[in-house]
């Protein structure tokens, strides 16, 4: 990019009134020069701000989209009698033609500013003159403003003392003109990557969608409305749960979690927040970076969700990778200079980070939502993004360290394999547990299911508990018979209800076997006995087997 170097004294001279010739650069020039290099700005072109040019000796203007600015200057070391001349109202009018530059946030209009500077030497009427240059109203779509910049004193003084007003270049003019002067103001030349399919965005998607298929085709139980599947299938498919994670060991649901959902809607929001965020971030720091932001976000996410939530709750949702996305997207909009493309990627950022993380929107909407997911996950990102805009030369289009990155981005889908292969694993166990007693309706005492015992055998067949006590029942009855048909039948599906019940169940059912067995067929019994005997130690259980001599001499 070559050297901004703008003809600024442009406007006619006013009448009864010589512009004498300026040697070097006065403040007023050198200043428009900063802000150009700096804050974005550039040579007014639009027709509409032209009758800005006769009070005033530079004209810029800013735009991204969104707001739009106008700086009006006047130099008053290249032309001590100058003063801006317009009214408050008529600059105002100039404004509401402009109001075709600014767009909108959430469907509100965002406002036109003219600022009107006057710099050099100042005088004794400037503050008088210049303090009607104020905000209007909170509602006003036009907002003047004047600002006195006096080379003499090295004072900075503003007509609206807002901090919005006031605070946005105040003290960026009072370092100027404390400091000593850049000799080199060319504006930084960034390089930007060529815009590209998101392709590892719509890999993701695609993944979580066939995930949340399988929920809804495999799942444990009915799913009820807007395709939600039961709390048994998001456990059995990974969801996050403090009590399976911190007492049974499953680390993997720290990984599995990201990629559940718990309704059509659910999924829905959080695919079209992905689209949003991979169609603006991946193009800009590459596919290894926003796979190694996204597996951050989701670990983050998850570690906070674990650490915050109680152990009730089975956590699912790949919220917590997406505000990672988010957060750095805000973090990363820092390295792109003043304009379109920054604003465009922190609004992007903060139309999703708001509502995402004020837990009295989702209170409102009636939602559960797993803040703590959300801010571990905006908490990473932000991390990573301050990695990433540490270690971005503007040279060059995507940060550096991609090959690092792209390690931690395969080794997240790597390791979701071991969590695929464990929930396959522990899958049917996990269903079969909709085929026992409820434990709503669950026998309250020993003497509650003996009395119910062969109801509950019709009523859940495969449940080895009523047939546990029915196999008892008929043995003290003398039915050796009866009792080996109810043992066997229990421990016929021992292999997908062994991890579900306590060892008592199995090892009881054994016992039973055995005893039923043991006069017509002395050599089965032993072996059926054997691991019951290893087993069990005491009680009447281990008194069933010494009596029958099934656990040796």
């Amino acid at each position: 990019m070559s050297r901004i170097e703008p003809t600024f004294d442009s406007a006619p001279p006013k009448t009864g009134s010589a512009r004498p010739a300026v040697t070097g650069d006065t403040f007023c020039s050198y200043l428009a020069k900063q802000f150009m290099a700096k804050k974005g700005f550039e040579i007014a072109r639009v027709p509409e701000v032209g009758e800005l040019a006769a009070p005033g000796n530079i004209l810029l203007t800013y735009s991204d989209g969104y707001s739009f600015t106008v700086l009006c200057m006047i130099d008053r070391e290249a032309y001590p009698n100058e003063i801006f001349s317009l009214g408050v109202d008529e600059v105002r009018q100039i404004g509401e033609t402009c109001l075709k530059y600014t767009g909108k946030i959430q469907r509100t209009k965002m406002p036109v500013f003219i600022r009107i500077m006057e710099i050099g030497p100042g005088s004794s009427d400037q503050q008088q003159r210049l303090k009607l240059f104020k905000r209007s109203s909170l509602r006003a779509k036009v907002i003047p403003s004047a600002m006195i910049v006096d080379t003499a004193s090295g004072e900075v003084w503003n007509s609206d003392k807002t901090w919005v007003s006031k605070g946005v270049y105040h003290r960026f003019v009072e370092d100027l003109l404390a400091a000593p002067r850049e000799a080199d103001l060319t504006p930084p030349v960034i390089a930007l990557a060529q815009p590209s399919f998101p392709i590892l965005t719509a890999a993701i998607l695609a993944v979580l969608f066939a995930i949340f298929a399988a929920e809804v085709v495999y799942g444990i139980g009915p799913w009820t409305k807007l395709l939600q599947p039961t709390i048994a299938t998001l456990a059995a498919f990974g969801g996050l749960s403090k009590n399976l994670v911190l007492q049974s060991g499953e680390w993997y649901r720290l990984l599995s979690a990201p990629f559940l959902h718990a309704d059509a809607g659910h999924l829905a929001m959080n695919a079209i927040a992905l689209f949003i965020a991979g169609r603006a971030l991946e193009g800009l720091v590459g596919r290894a970076w926003f796979g190694a932001v996204y597996v951050v976000g989701a670990l983050a996410g998850s570690l906070l969700s674990l650490a915050l939530n109680p152990a009730s709750i089975v956590a699912v949702g790949a919220s917590g990778a997406i505000m990672g996305l988010f957060a750095a997207m805000l973090v990363i909009s820092m390295h792109f200079p003043p304009g379109r493309l920054r604003t465009g990627l922190q609004m992007s950022a903060m139309y999703v980070l708001i509502p995402s993380l004020l837990p009295l929107a989702g209170a409102l909407q009636g939602h559960r939502v797993d803040y703590a997911a959300h801010f571990g996950g905006a908490i990473g990102g932000a991390v990573a993004g301050l990695l990433m805009l540490a270690i971005w030369p503007a040279s060059e289009t995507t940060p550096r360290l991609r090959p690092v990155a792209a390690v931690i981005a395969l080794a997240g889908a790597v390791a979701l394999v071991y969590p695929a292969i464990s929930v396959l694993r522990g899958y049917h166990a996990a269903a079969f547990t909709t085929l026992l007693i409820p434990a709503e309706t669950y026998p309250k005492s020993a003497a509650e299911m003996r009395a119910r015992a062969a109801q509950l055998v019709v009523q859940y067949p495969h449940d080895p508990r009523p047939r546990y006590t029915t196999a008892g029942q008929r043995l003290d009855a003398g039915d050796f018979a009866g009792a080996e048909r109810e043992a066997r039948a229990g421990l016929a599906e021992e292999d997908r209800w062994r991890s579900l019940l306590l060892p008592q169940v199995g090892n009881g059912l054994r016992v039973f076997l055995a005893v039923a067995i043991s006069k017509d067929r002395p050599e089965e019994a032993l072996a059926t006995a054997r691991p019951a005997c290893a087993a069990v130690h005491d009680g009447p259980l281990r008194k069933l087997l010494d009596d029958r001599k099934l656990c040796g001499t």
